[in-house]
């Protein structure tokens, strides 16, 4: 074999550092000496036999994890210990050291294991097959289909117009040929005035380098726990919540901790609840205010308290604000804006306030260093939002009494649809400070939502969305009040009378 001079080698990998093959065979030859290679293969060898090791010993470890959901279901013991998970990992990441390995890394490794054995033993002592929103929105639409008409109390999508001057605005953008690609971070007159929109209402000093334009809400809470964290780590979200938070966590590899508040607290969050949940583990908190399901909002000072505790150890927040406008109780909603200055993810979107759920638009708010790595993974996505699209979006900003009026009408629908459950002796319910929703405890010993869910759309033809979907809630039930006074009464008054045949003789 002839001889390579390594300065000239290197001189060749320094200047072909793009050219995968010249980097390759320079490698190559750097270690083609027989000696090197034996060496080099030794070790691989060994490595290999390590590996498989691990294998073994995390085959064996599953096994016992299955053996211990066998107990806990003997025994009706919940899955999920969050004391022991802190210890646990507390004592193996102290031992890691001792052995060297960086504690970072070893918090990331045992939370995925830990994650893992959540999982194995939910699927052991859990496996019952739920039917969910998602099913239930989809059948819904099934009946629609055959020629029934279905009242749908399941979904959260406003039954008002888009506004006109929207739909004008979009058409006009088309006509004038804005289909081409525009910024990424989305169009900059958009961008202005969302951060005025907001200054306006928080006090706020935001620049449209703080704000990133997303297809809808979904995207960015997406993007935002990508940015913010990593494989293993965990995000906690107060209960009952949105299903997707809990989706979209878990399909990016993160663990979902839920914080469960209860209505016999009138779902309010305490700081002491956050802190039982927390470990070295913990990276996100996501809040939504006014929450949905619930309709439940924050006071400031519930609000400040959560979020310094997050901030004192270093959780990041992420607020989702898309009901914000929705606000029953004088005044703007709290946001997380009004306690912290920096620190935090804002979520929002056009879909719920100007009833623009098609347009799929949103937006981040939020400091410039996560909006560039957002920008990043958005691009990568869908490069960018379609300009007619945002144009339509721009003017909906203008439309402050169109918003006025539709959050009063909402209001309305919300109070009427309360006043129908409180007359019915099966049904608890605390009265939401906004959003659209009401999120009832069915006060029947064994009531399962979703089976009754089922059964009220397939006999009833009305669609209400199950607690389940939300967490542990078989017992509760979501009603969205957005369809008119008349649906609403049909839907509530079929809803009760349901409930009376069914569970009557209980």
């Amino acid at each position: 074999m002839p001889k390579y001079n390594p300065k000239k080698l290197y001189f060749l990998l320094e200047f072909n550092k793009d050219n995968i093959l010249i980097v390759g065979i320079s490698i190559l030859v750097l270690m083609s000496s027989d000696e090197g290679f034996r060496e080099l293969e030794k070790l691989r060898y060994e490595v290999g036999e390590v590996t498989r090791e691990i294998l073994k010993l995390i085959a064996k470890r599953r096994q016992l994890v299955s053996k211990i959901a066998d107990v806990k279901k003997k025994f009706n013991v919940s899955v999920v210990d969050r004391f022991l998970e802190s210890r646990i990992l507390s004592e193996l990441t102290s031992f890691s050291e001792s052995l060297g390995l960086e504690r970072e890394f070893t918090r990331r490794l045992l939370s995925i294991i830990i994650s893992d054995s959540v999982k194995l033993q939910e699927e052991k002592i859990l496996k019952t097959e739920v039917i969910g929103l998602r099913e239930i929105f989809y059948k819904a639409i099934e009946l629609e289909r055959s020629g029934k008409k279905i009242i749908r109390m399941e979904v959260g999508e406003p039954d008002f117009p888009v506004p006109d001057s929207v739909v004008e605005e979009v058409c006009r953008a088309l006509r004038e040929g804005k289909t081409r690609y525009t910024d990424f971070a989305g169009i900059r007159e958009l961008r202005e005035a969302l951060a005025k929109h907001i200054n306006d209402l928080h006090g706020t000093d935001l620049k449209p380098s703080n704000i990133l334009i997303t297809a809808g809400g979904v995207m960015a809470i997406y993007i935002a726990i990508q940015v913010l964290s990593n494989l293993g780590d965990e995000v906690l979200v107060p209960e009952p919540a949105w299903p997707l938070y809990k989706q979209i966590a878990e399909h990016l590899g993160r663990r979902y901790i839920p914080v469960r508040t209860k209505i016999e607290d009138k779902w309010i969050l305490r700081k002491e609840q956050l802190i039982e949940n927390l470990t070295e583990s913990s990276r996100l908190l996501i809040l939504n205010y006014p929450n949905n399901p619930t309709g439940k909002a924050l006071t400031l000072s519930e609000l400040k308290d959560i979020a310094l505790e997050a901030r004192e150890r270093n959780i990041t927040v992420i607020s989702d604000e898309v009901y914000s406008e929705y606000f029953f109780n004088g005044g703007k909603a709290p946001s997380i804006m009004d306690v912290l200055d920096d620190g935090y993810v804002v979520v929002g979107s056009f879909s719920k306030t100007w009833a623009m759920t098609g347009f799929r638009i949103g937006y981040i708010i939020a400091e410039e260093k996560i909006i560039e790595k957002a920008l990043k993974i958005l691009g990568y996505m869908v490069t960018c939002l379609p300009e007619f699209i945002q144009r339509g979006a721009l003017k909906a900003l203008e439309e402050k009494e169109y918003v006025k009026k539709n959050v009063e009408e909402v209001k309305k629908r919300v109070e009427h649809v309360l006043l129908k459950l409180s007359r019915c002796r099966y049904v608890e319910v605390v009265p939401p400070d906004g959003a659209f929703y009401l999120f009832p405890k069915i006060k029947i010993k064994d009531f399962d939502s979703s089976s009754f869910a089922l059964k009220l759309l397939e006999e009833k033809n009305v669609s209400i969305a199950p607690g389940s979907s939300f967490g542990e809630y078989r017992d509760h039930v979501r009603i969205s009040a957005v369809k008119s006074l008349g649906e609403l009464d049909v839907g509530v008054e079929t809803f009760i009378q349901a409930l009376e045949e069914n569970y009557a003789e209980r």
